[in-house]
C-alpha cells in the first residue's frame, strides 16, 4: 500500500504537533534515511532489470563460445592424434 504526499505531509504535520519539530525530523530521518528522492522507482527496476539481462546474455554468449572453441581444439587435436597413425598406414 503506497503511501502518497499528501498523507506523508499529513502525518509529518502530526508528528510535529505531538512530538515537536526536532524530534520529528529525527524520526522521518529514520523512516527514510535518505529522503525520499533516493527510492527507486517501477522505471528504475526495469532499467536495472534490462541492463542485467544485457549483462547476463554477453556473459552466456562469451562462455558459449569459449566452451565451443575449445572443444573444437579438443577434437582437432584428438583427430591428428588418432588419424596420423592410420594415414601413415595406408600411405606407407
Amino acid at each position: 500500500m503506497a503511501i502518497d504526499e499528501i498523507e506523508r505531509t499529513a502525518l509529518v504535520n502530526q508528528l510535529i504537533t505531538t512530538l515537536g519539530e526536532e524530534p520529528a525530523a529525527t524520526l522521518m530521518k529514520c523512516v527514510l534515511p535518505n529522503g525520499a528522492d533516493h527510492l527507486a522507482t517501477k522505471d528504475d527496476l526495469r532499467a536495472c532489470e534490462e541492463r542485467m539481462r544485457a549483462y547476463v546474455d554477453r556473459a552466456i554468449a562469451r562462455q558459449t563460445r569459449t566452451i565451443m572453441l575449445s572443444m573444437s581444439g579438443i577434437m582437432a587435436a584428438f583427430m591428428a592424434a588418432f588419424m596420423t597413425p592410420l594415414y601413415a598406414g595406408l600411405l606407407g
